[in-house]
């Protein structure tokens, strides 16, 4: 279909009817009463140029609308002006900011997907620390370990930290209504009194972690669930033998190596069943010197670790580290008190 606007003098468009010679198709005008005006209406087949009025001139005809614009905007340029803008040879220059993060990218993705495979068929997890870090460091490492475990093992109904604060607020609760803490210790259901038990049992094991790191250096934890000691049902180890401990400003921040420990752990996951877990108790038992002078862990000289059920490794280990110290003077020694699962 072909719009045009035409415009005549009323005498020319009189003479123009009269003659007769234009065909079906052209006398479907329409008068426009003001300005004596007229429009073709809809023609369905193309119009040949000679059966347009010569008498029409180009000021009659009135400019496109989007010409006008063009016009009007020196901004704007038509097609055949625009000009590519000129690229160096070698690589575009958009590229060339997003090159490197990309390439990051794909190395951490290829990492990732290494690190999932190797946990799946493995059962191992290996975090490797760029620099040194401290002896406090390294027990760090282990106590918040046993948190998370104990946590995606659905042994703890929420993280350590969260059943702190919820043990805190209820204490305070029940002390406002009874006003002696002892009373409503004694009064509290079974539930309360069973994640105090268990809370203080977790505080309790982090205290003497500390003391044993402050005394002798720690290559292996063994966090054994279920069972027995001899035939658990999971077992998980933290494996610290790669690790250089120092002291000094030069170590590695703590608050940093957790966020990449963690962040490998999850990449894992290797945590998390699908089949659900029923309550256990969990022992701990860890890799000291022998003469270290430990009082609260029990020594177990006898102990060897289960070869019957395939454990799951976290290996933690320095970038460049010897990892050559002799561990024949290391003997295993056992939490007194395992820590008990709950729910609420």
């Amino acid at each position: 279909m072909v719009k045009k606007r035409l415009s005549f003098s009323s005498e020319n468009a009189k003479n123009t009817l009269k003659e007769g010679k234009a065909t079906s198709k052209e006398d479907m005008l329409e008068m426009c009463p003001d300005d004596s005006s007229l429009y073709i209406a809809e023609v369905d087949g193309p119009t040949t140029p000679s059966r347009v009025d010569t008498s029409l001139t180009t000021k009659d005809v009135e400019p496109d609308f989007n010409e006008k614009q063009v016009k009007a905007d020196p901004n704007c340029t038509s097609k055949s002006e625009e000009k590519e803008p000129d690229i160096p040879s070698g690589k575009p220059s958009h590229l060339c900011d997003h090159e490197s993060p990309t390439s990051e990218q794909c190395n951490t993705m290829s990492s990732d997907a290494e690190v999932a495979r190797r946990a799946q068929e493995e059962g191992l997890v290996k975090v490797v620390f760029p620099g040194q870090v401290t002896m406090e460091g390294s027990c760090r490492f282990v106590t918040d370990i046993i948190k998370l475990i104990l946590y995606h093992r659905q042994q703890l109904p929420m993280t350590y930290d969260q059943l702190m604060r919820d043990q805190k607020k209820s204490q305070e609760t029940i002390q406002d209504k009874d006003g002696v803490g002892q009373r409503s210790v004694k009064h509290a259901d079974i539930d309360r009194r069973r994640q105090q038990k268990v809370l203080q049992d977790l505080e309790e094991l982090m205290q003497q972690l500390e003391v044993l790191f402050s005394l002798s250096k720690v290559p292996r934890v063994l966090l054994l669930l279920g069972g027995t000691v001899v035939l658990p049902t999971e077992m998980f180890e933290i494996n610290m033998e790669g690790l250089s401990l120092a002291s000094g400003d030069h170590c590695l921040r703590v608050s940093a190596c957790l966020r990449k420990l963690f962040r490998t752990i999850f990449v894992a996951d290797f945590l998390l069943d699908a089949k659900p877990v029923r309550l256990m108790s969990t022992t701990v038992l860890v890799l000291a010197h022998r003469d270290c002078g430990l009082e609260w862990f029990r020594p177990k000289l006898q102990f060897k670790i289960p070869t019957r059920i395939k454990h799951k490794v976290i290996a933690l280990s320095t970038k460049d580290g010897s990892g050559d110290q002799e561990w024949d003077d290391y003997v295993w020694f056992q939490a007194p008190v395992p820590i008990k699962g709950f729910s609420h």
